[in-house]
């Protein structure tokens, strides 16, 4: 009996919802959506002028819609919808509009003029309390996102209620794929006076040439996927770590919280966010939080052309939810740094231009450095010079010259070797005097201080290094390997796995892996050892460190073959290898020497000399 009354209170709600839902008011109107181009850049330029100058064009462009029997229903910073009973009326609106802002604008310099875009639609839209929602809303904003500053773009709803009127003229766009909306939609780009509107052509720079002095890159609110509202902190604050972390690289300029959440809870067009944010590279993404699992979907996007530079997902527990903030926000961090930083090198070097300018030197220079040769080494420290001569208070030439040396030794093309040590050093300190907050400037002097084994001074910048960009995964793995050679190989184990998890597409990570592999062999695990030693030389097969590693931890286990195999394939990689690092002090107690040339000796070396 109980349930029979519980399934009928259930049928009676279900019956209650169901006449909510068709009692809701529907109606066919027009709406014209738009907004301010860049707001955010002119606030940043001049705050007060900006909200002068917008609340003075809002209230005539009010009027003008008043006059068109048209309603504001909706308003949000710098955005406006209206509604209109008439196509014709809202279309002769947003033209006056558009027409009243061109002749405002003259004379007015580019950075400082106020253009706006219009986006219309005609569709049906449900009405509560005065407010407008649904599809025939959102289409009219997504078409606003799809104009040109000064223009004005229309549904093919609202081309064939007009088109056959003389007063306009249109541009076929096509079938246009529109954000969150599920079906395409045709749309069309108003053609003012018979042709292209002023600000339309003349305003719209294209988005190549207009971004493509900049190498900023602006973080957009990521979305909450989930049912749960509450979840925003989570969302809001995981976008706002993400702005810190890249904040932190000092490499590239980050658009500041503050302009990019003028996009919370929009969906731009990522070409024209980039564009009145004044940035070149968006991430974006979206969050969906269950009861023990949290999603997250990132990517990485060059605003010029639309490509996807990177995009990953993520899954994780959330059962300590800052913990996994961390992580992912490290993480991200980390990956949209190289890959900024490669397509910013790229670029330069495809546009090769005339007049370089020191960031863009050094990163040609950088690209030298990624051909991991003695040659491009070369070549590359001839640019860093340049770039320092350009402007010595750059500290991006400072350690791209310390780099240089830094390559020459693990080469072992120096000419002379403590001439190496002492350049590189030069420059290192140099760089840290220039940008004394700057991690990787920390980063390459602690490399410097591992040459001349000074470890304790190396873990004290590599903890610095770590401490300014925890996001750096250089960084811990040269924290990671002063550790293990100042004989806390344990702690190095840590640092360097940190590296790793931080960086794991790094076309070098086999340089970490097998550093790794040689801190457990120091932390007499040579089990542990031999098994990193082969990830590496699976990696890149013909690095010969990797092979003498993976020889002598062979070697203290016993496996003889295997041992000597690895050291013969390190001999011929590069003859005389094996004796000159075997030979070569690298740790500070000496008994951490002998037992690597142990291990060594144990897979065939036969050293004449003892260790130095």
């Amino acid at each position: 009996m109980i349930g029979s009354k519980t399934t009928r209170a259930a049928k009676s709600g279900r019956t209650r919802a169901l006449s909510d839902v068709r009692d809701l008011q529907r109606k066919l109107v027009a709406i014209l959506a738009g907004d301010v181009v860049g707001y955010s850049r002119l606030m940043a330029a001049d705050e007060e002028l900006a909200i002068e100058n917008w609340t003075s064009y809002r209230e005539y462009i009010c009027e003008v819609v008043a006059d068109q029997r048209g309603r504001l229903f909706n308003t949000a910073g710098d955005s406006v919808i209206f509604e209109f009973a008439s196509v014709l009326d809202a279309l002769r609106s947003a033209v006056e509009i558009q027409q009243f802002l061109h002749e405002v604008n003259e004379g007015v310099p580019a950075e400082q003029k106020m253009l706006m875009r219009f986006g219309l639609h005609l569709g049906d839209v449900v009405v509560d309390r005065g407010n407008y929602l649904g599809d025939g809303v959102n289409i009219a904003a997504r078409l606003e996102a799809l104009a040109a500053p000064g223009g004005i773009c229309v549904s093919d709803m609202v081309y064939g209620n007009v088109a056959a009127s003389p007063e306009f003229t249109f541009e076929d766009l096509g079938l246009v794929e529109l954000k969150n909306i599920a079906r395409p939609t045709r749309a069309y780009r108003v053609l003012l006076n018979g042709a292209a509107a002023a600000e339309a052509t003349a305003g719209e720079t294209p988005v190549e040439e207009d971004l493509g002095a900049e190498s900023a890159v602006a973080v957009l609110p990521f979305n909450n996927m989930g049912d749960d509202p509450s979840d925003d902190y989570f969302v809001d604050g995981l976008t706002e770590d993400i702005i810190t972390a890249l904040a932190n690289w000092r490499s590239f300029p980050v658009i500041a919280r503050n302009s990019s959440f003028a996009y919370k809870g929009k969906s731009p067009d990522v070409r024209v966010a980039a564009r009145d944010l004044g940035a070149r590279y968006i991430l974006e993404g979206s969050i969906r939080r269950g009861d023990k699992r949290v999603r997250i979907n990132v990517q990485f996007i060059d605003a010029a052309n639309g490509h996807h530079l990177w995009a990953e997902k993520f899954d994780r527990d959330v059962a300590d939810i800052f913990d996994v903030q961390d992580e992912i926000t490290n993480h991200i961090a980390a990956m949209i740094a190289p890959h900024h930083e490669k397509a910013e090198r790229d670029r330069i070097v495809a546009l090769r231009p005339k007049d370089m300018t020191a960031w863009s030197t050094c990163l040609q220079g950088r690209a030298l450095l990624e051909e991991f040769s003695p040659e491009g080494n070369a070549r590359a420290r001839e640019l860093f010079e340049r770039a320092i001569e350009l402007d010595p208070t750059f500290s991006g030439g400072w350690i791209g010259l310390a780099y240089s040396h830094h390559r020459d030794l693990w080469f072992e093309c120096a000419p002379d070797r403590e001439q190496a040590i002492e350049a590189l050093l030069k420059a290192a300190r140099r760089a840290v005097e220039v940008d004394r907050a700057n991690s990787d400037c920390r980063m390459i002097l602690g490399f410097g201080l591992i040459w001349v084994r000074k470890f304790h001074l190396a873990i004290a910048e590599g903890e610095e290094a770590v401490r300014l960009n925890p996001s750096n995964a250089v960084a811990f793995a040269q924290l990671g390997v002063a550790l293990s050679f100042a004989g806390r190989p344990e702690e190095g184990i840590a640092k360097l796995e940190r590296s790793m998890r931080l960086n794991r597409q790094d076309p070098r990570v086999h340089l970490a892996i097998t550093m790794l592999a040689r801190a457990h062999l120091n932390a007499r695990d040579p089990e542990s050892a031999a098994r990193w030693a082969e990830t590496a030389v699976h990696r890149r097969a013909d690095y010969a460190l990797a092979h003498l590693v993976k020889a002598a931890s062979l070697g203290h286990l016993g496996r003889r073959e295997e041992a000597a195999a690895a050291l013969a394939e390190c001999e011929r990689l590069d003859p005389g290898f094996a004796l000159r690092w075997a030979l070569r002090p690298m740790y500070k107690d000496p008994a951490d020497d002998l037992y690597f040339m142990d291990g060594l000796r144990r897979a065939g070396l036969e050293a004449g000399a003892s260790l130095a």
